[in-house]
């Protein structure tokens, strides 16, 4: 069941700018257990506090993605390549999480959100 929070969640993996902005500053298993937490709310998650920065950091994260990829698509060699038919239907919140869990726990631990997000796009989408 997809709940407010983690479609919200989900999307913000999508839209965000090019810069040391929030997610380059959270450690990625701590995003994803507490965004595993959230999801276990159901619809409470949206009166979380911890729900809008965690929005804001995917967000962030799924932009500086975005925006690393354009540049070494530029260059002739992209980090990940998106089929047009996963472009055209999105991801949702299961989908964002179950790649940001296939990253690996030892991985988050050690990685930003921006470059374990990187890394599941990466995984999930090999060129």
């Amino acid at each position: 069941m997809k709940t407010s929070a983690t479609i919200a969640i989900a999307a913000a993996f999508l839209a965000a700018p090019l810069s040391a902005g929030p997610s380059a500053e959270v450690n990625a298993e701590k995003f994803y257990v507490t965004a595993l937490e959230l999801k276990g709310k159901g619809a409470l998650a949206m009166f979380d506090s911890r729900t809008k920065p965690m929005m804001a950091q995917m967000k962030d994260a799924g932009l500086t993605a975005r925006n690393a990829n354009a540049a070494a698509t530029k260059r002739g060699a992209p980090l990940y390549c998106v089929p047009e038919a996963a472009r055209k239907r999105g991801l949702d919140n299961e989908k964002a999480l179950a790649m940001l869990g296939a990253v690996g726990k030892s991985a988050r631990q050690e990685l930003t959100l921006d470059k374990a997000w990187l890394r599941a796009l990466q995984k999930e989408y090999p060129c």
